[in-house]
């Protein structure tokens, strides 16, 4: 994993609002900055993992941030088989370049089902879609302290994390809803090319 208010009580409302009256489907896609990366990311993407992405990525604490100069990188590992997308806002700097990152595990991944079983037991629980429940530490309960939040919830057999600044407390509920709710992304196989050599053959004669 890289790097890695609203009451509590009222978490929930304004996330069911938001599954009610968004429409869902297969035109969803996701948001506009992963469109020029999306040919990498799902060649990227190890076979067998199922990732979701966002159709937005809301900052409200981070105003001054345009998401059309994000930077997208990807992150794939074998050992555990793991994945990530991760959100830059710089190339290079002194200072700390990340914003947020996605990320998905095979639910058999021993780290991944320690990480989830610690969000399930400290965290707060968040409805994301039907049958679908988050788990979200924020930043200062986490163990060491940390600037970044991170939701962690299991889907079809796949571990996601959200990892974002604390600041985006409900942003990160909101892009968790989005990400549980529209198509995910599988491992791009390109088609096969027909050879010359079938080409000529059919020309004999």
């Amino acid at each position: 994993m890289l790097y890695p208010f609203l009451p509590r009580c009222l978490l929930a409302i304004p996330v069911v609002l938001t599954v009610l009256g968004s429409p869902v489907g297969v035109l969803a896609r996701p948001a506009d900055v992963f469109i020029p990366y999306l040919d990498n990311i799902q060649s990227s993407l190890p076979p067998g993992l199922v990732m979701r992405l966002p159709t937005a990525i809301p900052l409200s604490g981070h105003s001054d941030i345009e998401e059309s100069k994000l930077i997208v990188r990807v992150f794939p590992s074998e050992i555990p088989e793991s994945f990530t997308v991760g959100l830059f806002i710089c190339e290079r700097s002194s200072h700390p370049c990340l914003l947020g990152s996605f990320s998905v595990d095979r639910n058999t991944s021993a780290s991944a089902k320690r990480e989830l079983e610690r969000h399930q037991v400290k965290g707060d629980r968040v409805f994301l879609a039907t049958g679908v429940e988050g788990y979200l530490i924020e930043g200062p309960r986490q163990n060491p302290f940390s600037a970044f939040s991170t939701m962690m919830w299991q889907q079809n057999d796949m571990i996601y994390t959200i990892s974002f600044p604390a600041i985006e407390r409900e942003n990160i509920v909101l892009m968790g809803v989005s990400m549980a709710s529209e198509q995910p992304l599988y491992h791009d196989v390109p088609l096969p090319v027909p050879s010359d050599e079938s080409n000529d053959e059919e020309g004999i004669g």
